[in-house]
């Protein structure tokens, strides 16, 4: 009788055992399922956050009276070592001036971008387009432009290749198109590039071992026309480390101002 009550022991014994062995094993599948879950939760928001920051100018809706997007991005070019002046004033298209278009200009150095149609907004509300409607035009080899330097203010086309002319920084010299955005040089085609709120874009023609620089309106507002009038404070666009004599020029044509750099505080 005891050799039997001892194998019954034992036998409740591994029987307690594997109880909990899956009693364990039920947790530790649970759990993993639960940081799973947490986990595609937290890759969601992150998603839409990140998607909606990059979400192109809309144009408002007529039926609903909701507001579409107004975007303010800075636009200027450099011609050999010259900063040319702001691009002339428009809003209708230079190609149908019955049309009135939703990415202009004020004459401020300004890009204004608050499309009126879903065919100027969204992934079309590129540098292209502003371009296209002034009547000038960018690709990776050449620029048409609203002016020349000072010197030459007839000449407003530019390839790969060209002399810059006489009375410019780099007179003699051979150029190549250049742009950039928040004063950090891109590569592409610069009529592809979607414009930010509150970007700074250049494009230049200058020599190849040259950087284009900081354009002058890079720390400007823009005209008041309903949208953000603050301005501009790019961190990117920068002359001087921390503690170093800096010069800029916030207005086109205007005498430079040495001040001290500081640090940025955002």
């Amino acid at each position: 009788m005891a050799n039997s009550r001892s194998k019954y022991t034992r036998a409740r014994i591994r029987a307690h055992g594997r109880r909990r062995q899956r009693r364990g094993g039920a947790q530790w599948f649970y759990g993993v399922v639960a940081i799973v879950v947490i986990a595609g939760i937290g890759l969601i928001v992150i998603s839409r956050s990140s998607s909606s920051a990059d979400v192109p100018p809309q144009p408002g809706n007529p039926s609903t009276g909701e507001p579409g997007d107004h975007w303010h991005a800075a636009i200027a070019a450099n011609v050999c070592g010259e900063w040319i002046s702001n691009p002339v004033e428009f809003e209708t298209a230079a190609d149908n001036p019955n049309v009135r278009v939703g990415v202009h200009t004020h004459g401020d150095g300004f890009m204004h971008i608050h499309p009126f149609t879903k065919s100027e907004g969204g992934d079309n509300a590129t540098l292209g387009r502003f371009l296209t409607y002034g009547g000038w035009d960018a690709s990776e080899d050449s620029l048409s432009l609203w002016s020349g330097p000072a010197s030459d203010p007839e000449t407003t086309e530019w390839s790969d290749g060209d002399k810059c002319p006489p009375g410019t920084t780099y007179a003699g010299q051979t150029g190549v198109v250049k742009w950039s955005v928040d004063c950090e040089e891109r590569t592409g085609n610069p009529s592809d590039y979607k414009p930010k709120d509150r970007d700074v874009v250049a494009v230049a023609f200058i020599p190849k071992s040259e950087e284009i620089g900081v354009p002058p309106n890079a720390s400007s507002a823009p005209s008041d026309d309903g949208g953000d009038t603050t301005a501009l404070d790019s961190t990117g666009c920068t002359t001087a480390v921390p503690g170093e004599e800096t010069t800029t020029t916030t207005v086109a044509g205007a005498v430079p101002e040495t001040t001290l750099a500081t640090t940025p505080t955002s």
